[in-house]
């Protein structure tokens, strides 16, 4: 990906300036991003922390949750070690489904809130109650090392990324107006937390204004309500489905600081995703097995013509009556008498089976005829023949679209447009030796050894720097192995799944730090080559520790927490 560069000598302000880029994932990613934070934040630069040189901020669903979290706290002036204790807690204590869960069954919640009854806007009062309750107006004024935030969505009106930021362009150039941009300010990060993480078919879309605004009488809410694209409301939903790694909002970023001539320095992509993906595989169903030789309509027309017979209905229920007759004419009989009622109870559901058959058939005609009505004309005379196709075969034809259709949205369309924006930010010239891809599983042992990918294309090892080793093989094996959802499941308490996505995001870190410093050395850049060759030698040292044991900071950090606890 990576083509030569036309321009001489370069210059690089080593680190003065970076850029943080959390992808999409759900807890995976904000456990993962969690880990880079932490590591940004141990490393010493300049007699201050290296997360104090990170200037930019762009996220994305399971990444925005850590993302927002942080940026609130460092706006309200905590110290790192306050924000990654309470990060973590939200984490480990895993509640934010349940909660979710509880605010959305609570008839007195939404009839006090300004939100649509929805399982997306319970998330959303969750994320305030876990995360934060403070508004964008919160960020801007309140100043941190963070000067440009954004929480990446998609808007369902025009299909374009809409930006929740501190600076640039609210939204989209499609949706953009001063009205919007003055609601903005009132709008909670919780909202923003919840748009960026509302992925499709799991949830419902949020409405812009509507769910984001509690004042629905102000002036300003009704201007943008008074516009015809917001009249309805705008559908937002998950980041990831136009940029699931933020990256064109932290390039416009780039393009609006270097109109300044302050560019970032360095930007660095964390990705918990992959361009791996399971095959599709046929259906497995058996054409021939028995019973199923039948066609729906020969199958349905048998059924009715059965239950239509009326002898057997009517049958049962004169028996009853004969028998009933007999019991009472005769020595009474508790026998007669209860065999005359289960045959008067049959008969009547018989009956009432019958009458339900005829409305089941006049609502399927009913069905049908409607369906026709949208199927093209030229089109309607060959539809007969699927009346004839047998069951198993179209089973067998609606599992395979099933399958395929699933595996083309969750798969295969978002990978491609992930490799498009890793394209996006590879093929730009001016980012040449301003940039790293820090991936949560390139240090597995299988990635590692075999050492391309879909996002860098070659992968060159330097002999500079000493292999992972089994440990780190492992714990970056565990961590990237998290399905992408927003709990822990009970296997993953057992792998201590937390711990290693933490960790990997820790050493995985590192290990790009030290890569990006040592290709730079051999670059023929203007660069600071004794400060270059002071950070290679921290991040050679951090490096060689993880390898003996890739948990080594994150229990430094366990038991800070753990010694804040107890003074506490």
């Amino acid at each position: 990906m990576e083509t030569e560069n036309t321009h001489s000598n370069p210059s690089i302000n080593l680190f003065e300036n970076i850029a943080l880029t959390f992808s999409g994932g759900g807890y995976r990613a904000s456990a993962f991003s969690l880990g880079v934070l932490s590591y940004f934040n141990r490393v010493q630069f300049k007699g201050k922390p290296l997360l104090q040189h990170v200037k930019g901020l762009s996220t994305v669903s399971g990444g925005s949750l850590m993302g927002g979290t942080y940026a609130y706290h460092m706006a309200k002036g905590n110290q790192f070690e306050n924000f990654y204790t309470d990060f973590y807690k939200v984490l480990d204590e895993d509640e934010l489904l349940s909660l979710a869960l509880e605010k959305l069954d609570s008839d007195e919640l939404w009839k006090k809130s300004h939100k649509r009854r929805s399982l997306i806007n319970a998330f959303a009062l969750a994320y305030e109650d876990l995360l934060t309750n403070e508004n964008f107006r919160f960020l801007k004024q309140n100043r941190s090392h963070l000067e440009d935030i954004c929480f990446n969505a998609t808007d369902f009106s025009f299909g374009l990324a809409f930006r929740f930021q501190t600076t640039g362009r609210f939204g989209n150039y499609r949706l953009y107006n001063s009205h919007l941009n003055l609601l903005a300010d009132d709008m909670k990060i919780s909202d923003a937390i919840a748009s960026s993480s509302c992925f499709p078919v799991g949830f419902e879309p949020l409405v812009m204004p509507d769910d984001y605004v509690s004042d629905h009488h102000s002036e300003v809410y009704k201007a943008v309500k008074s516009e015809k694209v917001f009249e309805n409301g705008v559908g937002i939903m998950d980041g990831g489905i136009v940029d699931n790694q933020g990256i064109g909002s932290i390039m416009n970023a780039d393009v609006r600081r270097e109109r300044k001539g302050n560019s970032y320095d360095l930007i660095m992509v964390c990705d918990v995703g992959s361009y791996f993906m399971e095959p599709w595989e046929p259906s497995e169903i058996e054409m021939d097995r028995i019973g199923w030789s039948k066609s729906p309509k020969q199958l349905f027309n048998l059924l009715v013509e059965k239950l239509k017979l009326s002898w057997w209905l009517w049958l049962p229920m004169i028996l009853s009556i004969g028998l009933l007759v007999f019991g009472f004419m005769n020595k009474p009989s508790v026998g007669l008498f209860i065999g005359g009622g289960a045959m008067a109870m049959f008969a009547i559901f018989a009956i009432a089976l019958k009458y339900l058959i005829g409305k089941m058939e006049e609502k399927v005609l009913q069905f049908w005829f409607w369906l026709m009505g949208m199927v093209p004309k030229f089109m309607k005379n060959k539809l007969v023949r699927f009346q004839n196709l047998k069951l198993r075969l179209i089973q067998r034809m609606i599992e395979e679209r099933g399958t395929s259709s699933l595996i083309m949205i969750s798969d295969i369309f978002l990978k491609q447009i992930r490799r498009l924006n890793y394209d996006l930010l590879y093929k730009d010239e001016s980012l040449k030796h301003r940039r790293i891809t820090s991936l949560i599983y390139e240090l597995t042992r299988e990635q590692y050894k075999q050492g391309d990918s879909d996002e860098l294309l070659i992968d060159k090892k330097d002999e500079e720097i000493n292999e992972p080793g089994n440990l780190i093989y492992n714990a970056a094996k565990i961590a990237s192995e998290m399905d992408t959802t927003l709990w822990f499941t009970d296997k993953d308490r057992d792998v201590e799944r937390l711990k290693n996505l933490v960790a990997c995001g820790q050493f995985t870190a590192c290990y790009n730090l030290l890569k990006y410093c040592v290709d730079l050395r051999k670059a023929e850049v203007d660069v600071d080559r004794e400060l270059l060759d002071q950070m290679i030698r921290v991040f050679q040292y951090d490096w060689n520790t993880f390898i003996k044991d890739p948990y080594y900071q994150h229990d430094f950090y366990l038991q800070g927490a753990r010694e804040v606890r107890n003074v506490g």
